[in-house]
């Protein structure tokens, strides 16, 4: 037997791992780098994709990458979403929500966090927040609440706010744990 095909029956191919594995190694990652990685290399990988991605960190993403996995991924499966108006990313907040207005398409969330967010944009941003009837977990990131008016959250159990000295928009259940 020639060298070249000992070698080959002794390579195994990704696609020949079992769907176990990728699932385990999808819990490690962020959901924008996995589906970066594996959109539209077959329907296997993009069945598991759907069924098992659903956490997404944009914080310090670039634009495509960004457009790409809002393209490559069904966004009412997501659970998890973190946002960021950094250097890095300006505008992505607004543009994320001018794509996908949050009240028709991330009302399912049960985490979310949205940091730097313009003063202006806030109060617009979170008054979409009430119609999310799943939300569990809720990040803030430098806001200032001066315009900002009260809303509630029914499900929420813990809450994260990076505020000025405006926080009276925040009505605080006894059953939320603050930081």
């Amino acid at each position: 037997m020639s060298e070249l095909k000992r070698s080959k029956r002794y390579f195994t191919s990704l696609e020949q791992l079992p769907n176990e594995l990728f699932i385990e190694i999808f819990a490690f990652l962020n959901g924008v780098d996995i589906v970066y990685a594996f959109a539209q290399l077959n329907t296997r990988f993009q069945s598991l994709l759907i069924q098992y991605v659903n956490t997404f960190d944009f914080k310090s993403i670039n634009k495509s990458k960004f457009h790409y996995v809002l393209q490559h991924h069904d966004i009412h499966q997501w659970r998890s979403l973190r946002l960021s108006e950094d250097d890095e990313t300006p505008g992505q907040i607004r543009l994320f929500c001018q794509l996908y207005p949050p009240h028709q398409y991330i009302s399912q969330l049960q985490s979310l966090c949205a940091l730097n967010m313009t003063p202006n944009y806030a109060r617009e941003f979170l008054c979409q927040l009430v119609s999310f009837d799943h939300l569990v977990s809720l990040e803030i990131g430098n806001i200032c609440g001066e315009n900002i008016r009260p809303f509630q959250l029914p499900s929420l159990k813990q809450l994260i706010v990076t505020a000025c000295k405006h926080t009276a928009w925040m009505r605080v259940n006894k059953h939320i744990r603050t930081s």
